[in-house]
């Protein structure tokens, strides 16, 4: 009965932290509310508690069904986790594999220490409670700095990454993983427990650790550089457009200037002839000969304007239905610039994949300005052949929105793509917002067919 209170008791103490650190990289994403989080998080420990209790009393020769123990304990915890958060399975092994890292590290520098302090002593969770007090107080002393990268890097990682670039992050912990296994395996067969051999396994585990965070930060960086580059294309292509717009202009000017001339002339003659039926047809003639307005303005913000243009135009072009109402007055408090990134990206998105659809498409916007943020709201049908993806293009809309303190959201539902942007005019210094600010979006529909 004492070793399956002690060990209830030392998974409770250990294991709950780990299971609260585990959801920051996914707090972004959550499905829930907080409240229903901290209710799941109260039942796995429970559920784990009393797994180990029932598991002491009930099994003999439990140690050698641990193992059962925790692969029960990951049948029931990956499954809620999919229910909290809109995660994916290859970005949440990863973060399961790191923890698993960091643990084990703790673990062993605990055994080792007590090992030493107490020579001859069995270290186990069941048989010595100091040990349970010594992994907690180790893992209060690496809270903060824990914290500070599991809410930084990490979830920056986890949300900004392609499922290729984690999978091959997942390398170098699956592999030291398989070789904490051995060590752990080997060192429970022995008899006699060797102190070189707790030692080595410590190295292995901070080797392993330290490979995870540099692997990270290399990864991180190419995906930064990449980001600038594109970033850089979507700007310059912006300035491009602009000089064009501009050369037009001003050829279109100087052409003016030279025909108003003749048109002047001309009428000068008509007046002079006192023949006004022939003036006023003169004057239809050159009204029928000028040309067509290029299309409405869709907002105040010339630069944003002037990309809603091009790409509304093209899926105008292509026969889809056009709602587009967008509430976007010069000088918003966010520089044109990102502006121009958030609202390109998303609006070539969506009418590209628009345009994909064939008969019925349609596209809808809607951006409201308030006091003190943003928020754009696009809805678009969409053939399959043409998903948004996960390309550079929306993660540069994302870095873009947590500059100005908010948040982007992009998903499919029935062949239905909705992007959703919030911006911050001021950000506040908790950081980007949540995915209940999103919410306050203007709510569309599908347009009935």
């Amino acid at each position: 009965m004492q070793a399956a209170i002690y060990l209830a008791f030392g998974y409770v103490l250990t294991e709950t932290p780990w299971y609260i650190l585990a959801c920051v990289p996914f707090w972004n994403q959550r499905r829930v509310s907080k409240k229903v989080i901290g209710l799941m998080a109260f039942f796995m420990i429970a559920f784990r508690a009393a797994t180990a209790f029932v598991l002491v009393l009930a099994v003999p020769n439990w140690l050698n069904y641990t193992m059962c123990g925790y692969l029960l304990n990951y049948a029931l915890l990956i499954p809620l986790f999919f229910l909290a958060f809109r995660v994916s399975p290859i970005r949440l092994f990863y973060v399961f594999l790191l923890l698993y890292s960091i643990s084990s590290c703790i673990n062993n520098l605990s055994v080792g220490c007590l090992r030493f302090l107490f020579p001859g002593k069995s270290v186990t969770m069941s048989t010595f409670p100091l040990l349970t007090v010594v992994q907690f107080g180790i893992f209060l002393l690496l809270l903060p700095l824990l914290y500070r990268f599991f809410k930084g890097s990490l979830r920056r990682a986890v949300e900004g990454l392609d499922w290729k670039s984690i999978l091959l992050l997942c390398v170098t912990p699956i592999t030291f993983a398989v070789i904490a296994l051995v060590f752990v395996g080997y060192g429970d067969a022995q008899e006699v427990k060797d102190m070189g051999l707790d030692i080595l396994y410590l190295l292995v585990c901070l080797a392993g650790i330290a490979s995870y965070f540099v692997n990270l930060k290399m990864l991180m960086g190419s995906a930064q550089r990449l980001q600038n580059e594109h970033e850089l294309e979507t700007r310059l292509a912006l300035q491009a457009q602009n000089y064009e717009n501009l050369t037009q202009g001003i050829e279109a000017a100087r052409a003016a200037r030279h025909d108003l001339r003749h048109h002047l002339n001309a009428v000068r003659d008509f007046a002079a002839q006192d023949d006004k039926a022939g003036l006023l047809c003169y004057l239809d003639e050159y009204a029928a000969s000028l040309p067509q307005d290029e299309g409405p303005d869709w907002c105040e913000n010339r630069a944003v304007n002037a990309l809603l243009k091009h790409y509304l135009a093209q899926a105008a072009g292509a026969g889809v239905k056009l709602d587009v109402k967008l509430d976007l007055p010069a000088g918003t408090g966010v520089p044109d610039t990102d502006l121009c990134v958030i609202f390109g990206n998303i609006f070539e998105n969506a009418a590209r994949s628009a345009a994909a659809g064939g008969e019925g498409a349609w596209l809808r916007a809607r951006c409201e300005t308030g006091e003190a943020d943003i928020v754009l709201t696009v809805e678009n049908s969409a053939g399959a052949a043409i998903p948004h993806g996960e390309g550079l293009g929306l993660r540069s809309v994302e870095v873009a929105a947590k500059k100005h303190g908010g948040t982007a959201r992009f998903e499919e539902r029935a062949g239905v793509y909705l992007s959703r942007v919030l911006l911050r005019k001021d950000p506040p210094p908790g950081g980007p917002g949540t995915q209940e600010d999103l919410q306050r979006g203007t709510p569309l529909h599908e347009p009935t067919q």
